[in-house]
């Protein structure tokens, strides 16, 4: 890994500063944000094994932001089957973060499971604290520990595959579930190991970071930094990490360690309900007659909606209901893992859950809303990044009018 030390010129980045926005979108701890993750191998394990995917969406949603710190959910995904589906009911994960920490911690935890405390004392989780960025901010380095678990970073050696043998091993038909219990069964619930280094800017000023804030792709201004991290006994991790740059909340927007890695592609915050219809009304109104639904949350592969998905499934009634077009409809969309016929029934199964959960739940009218999935014809954007598949994975709500696809 190539690293650009901090003393670099500041006119070789000129342009990439200017390519952010002055008013960067003010992204803050506030509860009901939701960030989704994106994650080389997705685990759930318990007694009955693990699950794995290698293009899985985690859910970390902010339950509570005040003086003593901030608090999290955290929902893992998994391959949809019957026996991860059961699992993931009996998974539920805290994790809080105190106020002192979020303040001065020069150290960060990685990955999470059932057997960790609700909170480390000393330790971060999904951000760093304002004195790690203000020092690479003024001094260009500073001093950090990474906490995974033991074994992690040869886990991931073992299983960590470029990302076109990962979309290209699948296309021919239902995407693969890795067997990876074996690998995983001594490494979650086992001890962490604090790996000791020292974080560098890798440019000296901020960078583009791309993502979907409220479903709108979005550059936000992000700190950069990488070095070599050490434990006795292990092999030399080589880490860069990306932070939000916003002291209020310098957000983990994607880590890199060793082989294993970790990026947010999505981040939703809470918008008034008001705020919420009159976007989607607009969308409704233009020319390309269509809303996309950025709150609607699925598990990996799966057709059932999660229970963050409430917000929006509220307030997609509301729009629908005061809506005078009579004839409206769920569409489903997805990445381009797998073969052409299983994305186009995972996208028909998702339009239509999402159209029975707002018949059922909500009380639209079954004539006014139908569901119709388009499987993997319709890309917004590339199928060959992360942040691309996260995007073309997606629910819109459309009615018809000449200038609709």
């Amino acid at each position: 890994m190539s690293v650009t030390r901090y003393g670099t010129s500041m006119a070789l980045f000129a342009c990439a500063a200017s390519a952010l926005t002055a008013a960067a979108p003010s992204i803050k701890p506030v509860p009901g944000l939701v960030l989704t993750t994106t994650v080389h191998a997705n685990i759930v394990t318990s007694g009955k094994g693990a699950f794995g995917y290698m293009d899985a969406e985690n859910l970390i949603s902010l339950t509570g932001a005040g003086p003593e710190g901030l608090a999290y959910s955290v929902r893992m995904s998994a391959p949809s089957n019957k026996v991860a589906e059961e699992e993931l009911k009996k998974f539920k994960l805290v994790r809080k973060v105190r106020r002192e920490d979020l303040e001065q911690s020069s150290r960060m935890t990685l990955l999470y499971s059932t057997s960790d405390p609700e909170s480390y004392g000393g330790q971060t989780f999904a951000e760093t604290s304002t004195k790690v960025l203000k020092a690479l901010q003024a001094n260009g380095e500073t001093p950090f520990v990474f906490g995974p678990y033991e074994g992690f970073s040869k886990a991931f050696a073992a299983v960590a595959q470029p990302l076109s043998a990962a979309t290209a091993g699948v296309n021919s038909g239902i995407p693969l579930f890795p067997s990876v219990g074996s690998m995983f069964s001594s490494l979650f619930g086992s001890a962490r190991h604090y790996y000791r280094g020292t974080l560098r800017r890798a440019e000296p000023g901020d960078v583009p970071f791309s993502v979907l804030l409220n479903g709108v792709r979005t550059d936000v201004p992000a700190v950069h930094a990488a070095g070599t991290f050490n434990f006795p006994g292990e092999d030399p991790a080589q880490v860069e990490i990306w932070w939000l740059d916003n002291p209020e909340y310098p957000l983990n927007l994607k880590w890199v360690f060793g082989r294993g890695s970790s990026v947010v592609t999505r981040i939703d915050l809470p918008v008034d309900a008001a705020g919420v219809a009159a976007i989607m009304a607009a969308q409704l109104a233009g020319k390309d007659c269509r809303a996309e639904l950025h709150g609607i949350y699925f598990s990996t592969g799966s057709a059932v909606l999660l229970d963050e998905s409430e917000p929006m499934l509220r307030q997609v009634a509301a729009v629908i209901k005061e809506t005078p077009a009579a004839n409206l409809t769920i569409e489903g969309h997805t990445d381009n893992i797998g073969s052409a016929a299983y994305n186009q029934a995972l996208s028909d199964r998702r339009a239509e859950a999402v159209r029975q959960a707002l018949l059922t739940r909500y009380g639209v009218a079954g004539s006014r809303l139908s569901a119709k999935g388009f499987g993997l014809t319709r890309p917004v954007e590339t199928n060959d990044t992360y942040e691309g598949r996260a995007h073309n994975r997606r629910v819109e709500l459309s009615r018809a009018c000449a200038g609709a696809r």
